[in-house]
């Protein structure tokens, strides 16, 4: 109750421009979840687990449960009427909203769909956000969700809760589809099925516009940067937290947000920052990486980025001088959850990581939208990955010769095939398409943004299946994250490109 109360407090000491634009990008995580009957009305619907979290807090997230079992490699039905247990996929997801709006619900097509096809529980996380919290609030939650993914034994807190929600939600819906008089529609394992246990081995990460940024950040492992440099007029330190840590860590916070609130500290930038996956030699299979338009490079606010109409691999030769543009919603809302001197930490712009540092055995699929800010950062990231060595199909989607169409084709691709180091990276162009387009409803997406959607959703569940089935060789040169081998980052002075 006191947490609430320093909320209220917090948000009638903001400036009045925040006040409202904050009351009205938080109207969304307070819809009911009864709208998605309208909004994904073919199911599966989610249910809600307030999960622990580090700090004695919790984590709202929306688990959707697959109405029945799909089998990706055969003998599934087998072995659950065998065992009586149900080894369900997992992909973790996360919205969008530029660190500042958005929720879960947003993402209910998409995860309903992404159940359905591949019989995965699907994970949506109501992550934090600003103004209220700050980076790397958003950063915490994801890796405290994963964690609880990955505790198979569920020795943690977070691991237990999570497995026992999932399991009495699978019984009482088993339980009370079976005590109905009319069973013809009832799927065929509930009658020997009783147990569900999530399976981390087929694990799946996503994300779109900002929640692509976590996604990537789950994948990442990041070196220490002591070349961050924290001290600012907008810099709180607490004297009796530098006499016991030292004078290098700094407690980091928003000018927006006063030091009694500081719901989050920045790690020490001097420490590596790892990833929470296991190394590929301890689980060589692939892990599906989805980043949807994904915020790579957070340097600059959204009216400083530069845009082209087109990204550069569909029209290099755009010379188009660009207009100034005035200062929208998420350049004045931003710095409340980002403030200027921590954009080029790699957790807020994991675009400039180096690719030796990203998950192995991730198989990255980047979709791009050509009417996109994030579209230029998008293209300087593709060719650093790509010099890193991480290649794989690139679809245009423009109607050149030999353009690959999810299937078939590619010659119109990258030239250099993919590394056998690597699980690669492959580059969906979306022609025609705006920032967000594949989470619009129906009524507000045109025609040609509605095929392209359903294409691009085509490619994702192949892509997803096909890594699924696939191991990464596992050589003495890459042993995972060895932390001890990351070298320190870096960090740019000025915007000139992720290649600095």
């Amino acid at each position: 109750m006191s947490s609430y109360w320093h909320s209220i407090a917090y948000f009638f000491r903001l400036p009045f421009h925040i006040q409202w634009r904050t009351f009205m990008v938080q109207i969304p995580r307070f819809v009911p979840l009864s709208i998605l009957h309208i909004t994904s009305p073919k199911g599966p619907h989610p249910f809600l687990i307030s999960l622990p979290s580090r700090k004695d807090s919790v984590i709202a997230i929306y688990v959707f449960v697959p109405p029945k079992p799909v089998d990706l490699e055969g003998n599934g039905d087998e072995e659950r009427t065998r065992t009586g247990q149900w080894k369900v996929p997992v992909v973790l997801d996360f919205h969008g909203g530029g660190f500042i709006m958005g929720s879960p619900l947003e993402q209910a097509p998409y995860a309903s769909m992404m159940s359905r096809e591949l019989g995965a529980v699907v994970i949506s996380v109501s992550y934090r956000i600003g103004p209220f919290h700050q980076f790397p609030a958003a950063i915490h939650d994801a890796e405290d969700v994963l964690s609880a993914i990955l505790d198979t034994s569920g020795v943690s807190k977070a691991g237990k809760v999570l497995r026992e929600e999932i399991q009495r939600y699978y019984s009482m819906t088993r339980e009370m589809i079976l005590n109905k008089k009319n069973k013809v529609h009832a799927a065929p394992h509930l009658e020997d099925v009783t147990t569900i246990t999530l399976d981390p081995t087929r694990l799946c990460i996503s994300g779109f516009s900002a929640g692509g940024n976590i996604a990537l950040n789950m994948a990442i492992s990041v070196p220490p940067c002591p070349e961050l440099s924290l001290s600012s007029p907008t810099t709180f330190r607490r004297p009796s937290r530098a006499l016991t840590r030292g004078p290098s860590p700094a407690d980091t916070l928003s000018p927006l947000l006063p030091p009694n609130r500081a719901a989050t500290i920045l790690d020490d930038v001097n420490q590596p920052w790892p990833s929470l996956l296991p190394p590929p030699h301890a689980q060589p299979r692939m892990l599906p990486l989805l980043l949807f338009y994904p915020s790579l490079d957070a340097r600059l606010l959204p009216h400083e980025r530069p845009m082209k109409s087109l990204p550069n691999a569909l029209r290099g030769d755009d010379k188009t001088v660009e207009k100034p543009r005035m200062p929208g919603l998420f350049s004045i809302m931003g710095p409340t959850y980002l403030p200027r001197k921590l954009r080029a930490h790699p957790r807020a712009s994991p675009g400039l990581n180096s690719p030796e540092n990203v998950q192995k055995n991730a198989a990255i699929l980047l979709v791009l939208p050509e009417k996109d800010t994030l579209a230029v950062q998008s293209d300087v990231w593709v060719d650093k990955m790509n010099q890193g060595g991480w290649n794989g199909f690139v679809r245009f989607g423009d109607g050149r010769e030999g353009d690959w169409d999810g299937h078939e084709g590619g010659s119109a691709g990258s030239a250099v095939p993919q590394s056998n180091d690597n699980g690669g990276l492959e580059v969906w162009h979306a022609p025609g398409c705006r920032h967000g387009w594949t989470q619009f409803p129906d009524t507000f997406v045109p025609k040609h943004e509605r095929a392209e959607r359903e294409l691009v959703f085509a490619r994702t569940l192949d892509f997803v299946k096909q890594n699924w089935k696939k191991e990464i060789p596992i050589s003495n040169k890459h042993q995972g994250n060895m932390i001890q081998e990351l070298r320190p980052l870096t960090i740019p002075s000025h915007f000139t490109g992720l290649n600095e």
